[in-house]
């Protein structure tokens, strides 16, 4: 089953995190290894005391890891499960993101390329696309 269907009935905003968790893991795994630092770094991202939701984020983390489906088929998904009203959200996804890829202070090709991914599929409008191309150019992401 598609990890988002687990969450279908949420609100926008546990899409929004249950789907940022996901890219943010396919993202980890760009360079086929997904280190105990960069869950780590996903968990402190997304802190809770709440022992139960601690292990919800875990289990996200361990079906993203597993799941077979790519950066791209995500991001349409999050797409389709968020209101266009909150958009917002969309970009805070795609923030979180960068801030994943430049946290070992390596941005490799693979995650420029799947967050060219994720920005392609969530731009809506002319004034969104010059915001994320904003983004693109103030870290060098350039098209292919």
């Amino acid at each position: 089953m598609d990890i988002l269907e687990e969450f279908r009935g949420e609100s926008d905003q546990t899409i929004c995190i249950v789907g940022t968790i996901i890219l943010s893991t396919k993202l980890c795994m760009a360079d086929g290894n997904f280190s105990s630092y960069e869950k780590d770094e996903i968990l402190k991202t997304f802190p809770t005391n709440n022992e139960k939701l601690k292990e919800t984020v875990l289990d996200i983390i361990d079906k993203a890891s597993k799941d077979k489906n790519n950066i791209t088929y995500h991001a349409e998904r999050i797409k389709k499960f968020v209101d266009p009203k909150h958009e917002d959200f969309l970009d805070f996804i795609v923030a979180t993101l960068i801030k994943f890829a430049k946290a070992d202070h390596h941005f490799d090709e693979k995650e420029k390329e799947m967050i060219n991914d994720v920005i392609d599929v969530f731009e809506r409008d002319k004034d969104k696309r010059n915001i994320f191309q904003k983004i693109k150019d103030k870290i060098n992401l350039k098209d292919n």
